[in-house]
Formats: C-alpha cells, sequence, structure tokens
C-alpha cells in the first residue's frame, strides 16, 4: 500500500512538473505589446492617409477624363472599407 501511494504522488508530480511552460516560454511582455499596438496605430494611420490619397487622385482623374476627353469612362470610386456581405445562394 505504501509503495502504491507513493508511486501515485510521483505520477503526480510529473504531471504537474511536465504541464509547467518552459524556461523563457511565459508570453508577451508588456513591452512587446505596447510596442505592437504602436506598430498597428502607425500602420492604421497611413491607411487612412493611403485612402484619403487614393480618394483624391480619383477625383482629379475623373475630372480630367470629363474635361479632356468628351465621353470618356471616369474611373469608378475605390471600394468602401466595410465590404459588403456576399450574396445569399438559394431560396
Amino acid at each position: 500500500m505504501r509503495n502504491l501511494g507513493i508511486l501515485l504522488i510521483a505520477v503526480i508530480a510529473l504531471m504537474v512538473i511536465g504541464c509547467q511552460p518552459p524556461e523563457g516560454m511565459g508570453g508577451v511582455t508588456q513591452e512587446q505589446f505596447d510596442e505592437l499596438k504602436t506598430n498597428v496605430e502607425t500602420l492604421q494611420t497611413d491607411v487612412g492617409n493611403l485612402h484619403m490619397a487614393l480618394d483624391s487622385l480619383t477625383t482629379i482623374y475623373n475630372g480630367h477624363i470629363e474635361k479632356w476627353h468628351k465621353g470618356g469612362k471616369v474611373a469608378p470610386a475605390p471600394p468602401t472599407t466595410t465590404p459588403s456581405p456576399p450574396p445569399r445562394k438559394g431560396g
């Protein structure tokens, strides 16, 4: 009975030790998270600037087409930032 108890304690101890994360795998530090957050905010700002530049360029191009190329085909407006849901299939 004593050997069975020792064996049971050893198995439980090994399971607890095996479930611990390895050294250095504790997760992301707050500094790394803050740096990533800053990078994402910068990218969002850059994307917003690019959208404004594209809208301006499209407006200028369409004005040029209407002024100098009578009956020319104007450029379509750029897609919105939020895509529309796909159409439903079937009934």
